[in-house]
């Protein structure tokens, strides 16, 4: 086995081993939440669905990346094949779209009373679940076409307009559609990335504000601090977002603007880089967040008390 294939394989293995655990984690504790308390904060709510797409995206794959790179294990059926990369597309642009809602829900929240624009925040709690559920089916819809460019045949009459991942394929059936799709991807990529960045800017400009200014958006000292904690923590995510799929993106357009075929290496580099969001995002959520911290520790206490009573019958 070439040095190449298992340094790439124990890339995509970690990514996978704290990915999926660590985003199954933050679904967890906030779906205890929302059962043991009251409802999910928008915030809350788009973080669950955020992690629940992150799960997928590294179920799909970073996990058959590196049993494929490892183990030479392959997806045998076209079935199998098609539906990882449907899901894994899905779960791509959920991910994408659900951190632009996040930083723009943010940004709504830190408005100040007094501007034109405050009565949008009351409604935010409403329409958080009908939007989040509008962009699942937007995308189930969206990306059901390539369940048809997807295959696990390893020979092919036009290997220039293949998308080969070792454990599965994508297939372009078009030189034009190839180009067309290619900038479509680009600029909507280009158009939500846009979104994040003004949000973005604006929070860091509530942040950099005096500290009168941050009482004036809550009354409560308390609140203040949370809100700004929240927002670093939102920052932080749009900034990795930007970083990790801005190199994706643009190796995306040096594909289909600058080189005249799919090199299988440069595709391993974008397929990484588009699943290592997966790996930071739980990382910084879960050292963050004190809600889910403080339901790891009732958990323990739980856990704990259980033992004891269990020795002490």
């Amino acid at each position: 086995m070439e040095v190449y294939a298992v340094f790439k394989g124990l890339l995509f293995l970690l990514v996978a081993i704290v990915g999926v655990p660590g985003n199954l984690a933050i679904i967890g504790s906030l779906s205890w939440r929302s059962c043991s308390s009251d409802k999910l904060l928008p915030v809350e709510l788009i973080l669950w669905n955020l992690s629940f797409a992150n799960t997928i995206l590294a179920s799909t794959r970073g996990l058959p990346a590196a049993m494929f790179m490892l183990f030479g294990t392959r997806l045998n059926d076209d079935a199998g094949c098609k539906i990882v990369v449907y899901l894994s597309r899905i779960s791509r642009g959920m991910a994408f779209c659900l951190t632009c809602v996040l930083s723009c829900v943010q940004c709504v929240t830190l408005l100040p009373p007094s501007s034109k624009w405050a009565h949008i925040k009351q409604n935010v709690p409403k329409y958080t679940f009908p939007v989040t559920f509008f962009l699942w089916l937007l995308y189930v819809i969206m990306e059901i076409e390539l369940l048809t460019f997807s295959g696990h045949q390893t020979n092919y009459t036009n290997p220039e307009l293949i998308f080969n991942y070792g454990y599965c394929s994508s297939i372009i059936p078009t030189i034009v559609f190839y180009y067309v799709y290619g900038f479509l991807f680009f600029v909507r990529d280009l158009i939500v990335v846009g979104l994040m960045t003004i949000a973005s800017v604006y929070i860091l400009l509530v942040l950099f504000q005096h500290r009168k200014q941050v009482y004036d958006i809550r009354n409560s000292n308390q609140k203040s601090d949370v809100e700004i904690r929240a927002a670093k923590t939102v920052v932080s995510l749009v900034t990795m977002y930007i970083v990790f799929f801005g190199v994706e993106n643009t190796i995306w357009l040096y594909q289909i603007a600058v080189s005249k075929i799919i090199h299988p290496m440069v595709t391993d580099v974008q397929h990484f880089f588009s699943i290592c969001y997966t790996f930071f995002f739980p990382i910084l959520i879960i050292t963050s967040n004190k809600k889910i911290q403080n339901v790891f520790k009732c958990s323990q206490k739980q856990s704990t008390h259980n033992d004891t009573v269990s020795a002490f019958p």
